[in-house]
């Protein structure tokens, strides 16, 4: 069974990236910049905004092929990491703080709270000394090296240089798999230590002095040397201060024209174009695959290793709307729920900073069903039977995950190959899924959920469903694949082409539409854009004529489109069962025949 990681990927600001590629460029330039970018998965737009998030995957790959570059170069990152083009992630952190020790309690700040794995919290601190912990959330496995570990120590040394101050002297205290702890010192003027630091020069001076010539004039040197030296330590320790304030000052000025320049770049971007943006902090946007009344559908690439996806968006219209947000959660629950070879892989979901959902799921490449028998009309006994299992075998398990399907039909059931280039179907969109501890407000809009002709009578008039239901819906699916149309109202015109009209066929409820579009663009690996592309018409099928299907599939499907539940298969389980049987005959059955 395929293996599933369980921690959470984590996200970072760009600007940690942006100050190893300043430092690179500073040192090496702009050739070794290019040839580390292409070797970290990264472009250089994706650092001109260094608050944008990134993985954190990211970040230790590109500390890696950094310090391939220039090995031991690493302490010499911190002062870029405050470069002028680099302040804006330092924004938050220094808004409403005075000194570095408040600072340190709002480092979180510095990153978003959207996917970060990693959070801060002050055991001890004052005036030129913290100490705190950073507890770990992401895989382990990302802080064996101690790359990460040394990165946090590079930032934390930086803050002090924030308000005016040298940089600080970072000590690591102790390391665990769940957590690190740091402690952090900086030198902080104060009078007294000027005075003393002056009096016990002029001490050690006076004293020379008295030693090598001890008359009376040098005995007054003496005496008089701490008091002049300590009013200077004085003067030197007040100047000192001001140069601190004054830089502290300019440097919360850089930071805020910083930030208001990339607030000034967002609004001024062409809005809806994504293609080649970072969203989620993990997800390269590629080309436009379809969209709906909602939500947008997205070829992309994760940045940490290449795994080509699709991710749906809600549009920005819809991103605060109740109904649209529930379904697209619910859609990523019941996949999280129900994962299976033959069901669509949810891979992440979550929101963006501003509020948008998204859903990030495998790409798959094929057509839908429903393309299929648009221009095959129907489908051969033969050619149905591992596509008729394979629904099957998926709606077990998402009955197994307390998940109702409740939109079975060709549109959400996606052709595709496995490795071995065998045949696979997976069920996709589940936006009106029943999860069976959860239900939410989209239950109770007053209207059925679900497609006409593929809905079960109770689900049709609004009534309770169960797991019968997603059978009913598979009956629809098979009556359509063997006869070319879903099946007709009364079961006397059962297994006649011809009784329901095409206005009866592929109604859409509108997150559908993003869904159709998805599968349609992800057939074409031709390159061609998935609006020039046209699939066959099929022939219309002739008025009212019988089609020839065998008994075994019409003692199937009648059963699992029997209009009271008690009569059809109970569970997916059942009618797997009977499709494993009819195949076993109908492959016996030539053996038997030849003897």
């Amino acid at each position: 069974m395929k293996v599933r990681h369980t921690f959470p990927t984590g996200q970072t600001s760009a600007s940690k990236i942006k100050a190893l590629l300043l430092c690179l460029e500073a040192k090496k330039g702009a050739k070794a910049v290019d040839a580390w970018l292409a070797s970290v998965r990264l472009a250089r737009a994706d650092l001109d905004d260094e608050t944008r998030l990134l993985p954190l995957g990211a970040l230790h790959r590109a500390l890696q092929a950094f310090l391939e570059l220039l090995p031991g170069a690493l302490p010499d990152v911190g002062p870029y990491l405050i470069a002028p083009d680099n302040l804006g992630t330092w924004a938050r952190l220094l808004r409403g703080t005075r000194a570095p020790e408040d600072a340190f309690g709002r480092i979180d700040s510095s990153d978003s709270e959207h996917g970060r794995t990693t959070r801060w919290e002050t055991i001890e601190s004052k005036a030129g000394y913290w100490r705190g912990k950073v507890r770990i959330g992401h895989d382990p496995a990302l802080e064996k090296d101690g790359l990460l570990a040394k990165a946090r120590s590079i930032e934390l040394a930086v803050v002090p240089m924030l308000f005016g101050f040298d940089e600080g002297t970072v000590t690591a205290l102790a390391s665990s798999e769940e957590s690190q702890e740091f402690e952090v010192r900086w030198l902080v003027p104060t009078p007294a230590r000027g005075v003393g630091i002056g009096a016990a020069a002029g001490v050690a001076l006076g004293g020379a002095a008295l030693a090598a010539h001890p008359s009376m004039l040098f005995a007054i040197v003496a005496l008089a040397s701490p008091i002049a030296l300590g009013g200077l330590g004085l003067g030197w320790t007040r100047g000192r201060s001001r140069r601190i304030e004054t830089a502290a000052q300019a440097m919360r000025v850089h930071a805020l024209e910083r930030s208001l320049a990339i607030r000034d770049k967002e609004g001024s971007a062409g809005a809806g174009d994504l293609e080649g943006n970072v969203v989620a902090g993990q997800y390269r946007i590629g080309a436009r695959m379809g969209s709906g009344a909602s939500g947008v559908i997205y070829r992309a690439t994760r940045i940490t290793d290449g795994l080509p996806v699709a991710i749906k968006l809600l549009r920005a219209a819809t991103a605060h709307d109740a109904v649209a947000s529930d379904r697209l959660r619910r859609e990523a629950e019941a996949l999280g729920l129900s994962w299976h070879p033959n069901v669509v892989e949810v891979i992440d979901h979550g929101h963006l900073p501003d509020g948008t959902s998204y859903l990030v799921m495998e790409l798959l490449e094929g057509e839908p069903l429903a393309n299929r028998l648009k221009y095959k009309v129907r489908l051969a006994p033969d050619e149905l039977f591992p596509i008729a299992m394979n629904v099957a075998e998926a709606v077990v398990a998402i009955h197994a995950a307390g998940v109702v399907h409740r939109d079975l039909k060709p549109a959400n059931i996606y052709l595709t190959t496995d490795e071995e280039g065998e045949l696979r179907a997976k069920i996709l969109d589940f936006g009106i899924a029943r999860v069976e501890w959860e239900e939410m407000r989209i239950t109770n809009m007053g209207a059925p959920l679900g497609t006409p002709g593929y809905m079960s009578p109770e689900q049709e008039s609004g009534g309770e469903v169960d797991a019968r239901s997603d059978v009913y819906a598979i009956g629809a699916v098979l009556y359509e694949c063997l006869v070319g149309e879903p099946p007709p109202p009364s079961p006397s015109d059962m297994w006649t082409a011809g009784k329901r009209g095409p206005s009866s066929v592929g109604l859409r409820l509108p997150l559908d539409a993003v869904d159709d579009a998805r599968v349609r663009a992800a057939s074409a690996d031709s390159g061609v854009h998935p609006a020039s592309r046209r699939m066959p018409s099929a022939a219309p099928a002739a008025l009212e004529a019988p089609v020839d299907v065998p008994d075994g599939w019409r003692v199937i499907v009648e059963r699992a489109l029997a209009k009271k539940p008690e009569d059809r298969f109970q569970d997916a389980r059942s009618l797997l069962g009977a499709i494993r049987s009819l195949r076993s005959e109908a492959a016996s059955a030539p053996a038997a025949s030849s003897t």
